[in-house]
């Protein structure tokens, strides 16, 4: 009896594709928190694009510029290209669609919780009173 059994080609199966999105997740996950901090400071040190006032919108002096163009542009390049890379991928690989579409949400997860939160202290400012 060397053969492969069917019961133990469909097992192994049936794991890889329960444990395939979980990897998708995670690697997702990460893959976000990276694009949000080492991708968006990536872009604004090659760009140049100013640094914003840490102090509270309260406390600035008038006149003092707020997010520019490029800081605008510093969020949604790094994740306009995750996003469009993992969609061509998601179109042409068939095989890895489960994986890469639950590392699209993981992807999302991340931007969901992270991007506004860092947002508003940046652009709010974030010096103790």
């Amino acid at each position: 009896m060397g053969g492969r059994g069917g019961s133990e080609d469909s097992f192994a199966r049936a794991l890889l594709v329960s444990v395939l999105p979980v990897v998708g997740v995670l690697v997702g996950c990460v893959i976000g928190w990276y694009t949000c901090t080492w991708g968006v400071q990536t872009f604004r040190d090659v760009f140049e694009v100013p640094e914003l006032s840490p102090l509270p919108v309260r406390d600035r002096a008038p006149g003092v510029p707020g997010p520019t163009l490029g800081y605008w542009l510093s969020w949604a390049v790094p994740i306009l290209t995750v996003y469009g890379v993992g969609s061509l991928l998601l179109w042409k690989w068939r095989r890895g669609r489960l994986v890469l579409g639950a590392a699209l949400g993981g992807f999302s997860l991340v931007l969901l919780f992270l991007v506004p939160t860092w947002v508003s202290i940046e652009v709010g400012g974030f010096a103790p009173d």
